[in-house]
């Protein structure tokens, strides 16, 4: 039987009903009362390794454990939307439905650990050709905790034993398994499919001194078929999500996150500094090789969504925060003048964060004015253009780009020809050669 994924969020959405497991073997068993924190393993493939800490405050690369209870252990409410099923999807959950609220209490457990993680030997079994490219965890603290978790309209009342977990100072973050079968309050997940049902479920939160943010999700499979020729489809399931704010809505189709202000820190920075660390006055030169002088500004233009990634870092995951902006470029000869819609996407900390200014524009040719480039030759035959800004402070050095370029769609793209035959039997479409681009003005710093 074959494994085929659908999704409207893409690969790291579906991540996200992974998040459990690939963020680094979580303890804990939301499924009730629970008072023994069973781990629930690590489907990421690393191995996990937990040294016992002489006390809470025992300093490690994250912190201590007492910096994390500083602003963890208290009670948090938030507001919570029960959500509706995607399109095709069979699962329906209730009682709650719509707005509702949430309250998590937590309260420190006796031991702290510092987390570190490896991809496992090889056995001789084939297992370290599978560990080629695996990407772990960075280290961690863990800090023992008990949380209870409750509705207002009382679907979740539910009590467990965890770790939280924290790369990050100020962040902290737990992910707990639910089974539907033993919840200890009354929600119920139902399917109009008698083929498809929920698996891998499962509640992500993440603490900060500003609040809690989080959501439930699982992943819905349905058998497609029988036999041979029979398939599983696996499409995410998005149950909750808190708080649900507007600013996180606008940015990400799930809309979690935790909405933060331009005056309010992220990752140890506030997003007015955030925002003019991306900010430049740069010398450039054109591609003809006039020199000219280039400012970039950049104004906030609502909240920002601060989210902590189930991916690895290398794979852009872990905590950041984005924030909505319009970016202003302007040079010195008065060749590009123009303000756009973009984003500022800031990550790590220290010697590690990485700030990112972007904005990208698709335009018609006839609408090249609207690049805030002038005198700009658009080749005949031309499709469309594409700007793209960037500006970028990464380890402390910045660097940054603007360029437009034309491109032409092959007549196999626009036009493709149909399948032909082949000898022996069976179909196959013909090669296409892809997009044609043609760099019009650029400069980089």
């Amino acid at each position: 039987m074959r494994l085929q994924l659908f999704t409207y969020f893409g690969f790291a959405a579906l991540t996200l009903g992974l998040a459990p497991a690939c963020a680094g073997g979580q303890t804990g068993d939301l499924s009730g009362e629970h008072g023994e924190g069973n781990e629930t393993g690590n489907s990421s493939g690393c191995e996990e390794h937990k040294e016992k800490l002489a006390s809470f405050d025992t300093v490690t690369d994250s912190g201590t454990a007492e910096e994390v209870m500083a602003y963890a252990e208290k009670s948090f409410d938030s507001p919570l939307t029960w959500k509706e099923p995607g399109q095709g999807q069979a699962w329906s959950a209730g009682p709650e439905s719509g707005a509702g609220a949430l309250h998590i209490e937590v309260t420190r457990g006796a031991n702290a650990y510092r987390l570190t993680y490896s991809a496992p030997p090889g056995n001789g079994s084939g297992a370290e050709t599978a560990a080629v490219g695996l990407l772990c965890p960075p280290p961690q603290l863990g800090v023992e905790v008990h949380v209870n978790v409750t509705t207002e309209g009382g679907a979740l009342a539910e009590s467990y034993d965890t770790l939280l977990r924290t790369s990050a100072p100020g962040v902290a973050t737990m992910s707990v398994p639910l089974d539907l079968t033993k919840v200890q309050g009354s929600l119920a997940v139902s399917s109009s499919n008698p083929r498809a049902k929920l698996v891998q479920v499962g509640l992500d939160a993440t603490f900060m001194a500003e609040g809690t943010s989080g959501s439930i999700q699982g992943i819905e499979q349905t058998e497609l078929g029988s036999g041979p020729s029979g398939a599983i489809s696996a499409a995410p399931a998005l149950l909750a999500v808190w708080p649900d704010s507007a600013a996180c809505q606008s940015l990400f189709r799930d809309g979690g996150g935790l909405g933060m202000s331009v005056e309010q820190s992220a990752l140890g920075v506030s997003g007015a500094d955030t925002l003019a660390d991306v900010a430049a006055d740069e010398d450039i030169t054109w591609l003809d090789g006039s020199p000219s002088g280039l400012t970039l500004s950049i104004v906030s233009t609502g909240d920002g969504c601060f989210r902590v990634s189930p991916l690895p870092a290398e794979a852009g995951g872990g905590a950041g925060v984005t924030y909505p902006v319009t970016i202003a470029v302007k040079s010195e000869d008065g060749r590009l003048d123009g303000t756009y819609p973009g984003s500022v996407v800031a990550s790590g900390i220290g010697s590690a964060r990485t700030v990112t200014a972007s904005a990208y524009l698709d335009l018609s040719v006839d609408d090249v004015a609207e690049s805030g480039f002038s005198d700009v030759v658009v080749p005949d035959g031309s499709d469309g253009l594409r700007l793209t800004i960037e500006s970028k402070l990464e380890g402390g050095v910045a660097s940054g780009s603007v360029q437009l370029i034309s491109f032409e769609n092959p007549p196999c793209l626009t036009n493709p020809e149909p399948p032909m035959s082949t000898p022996g039997g069976g179909m196959s479409t013909p090669g296409c050669s892809g997009q044609e681009r043609t760099r019009l003005e650029a400069a980089s710093w």
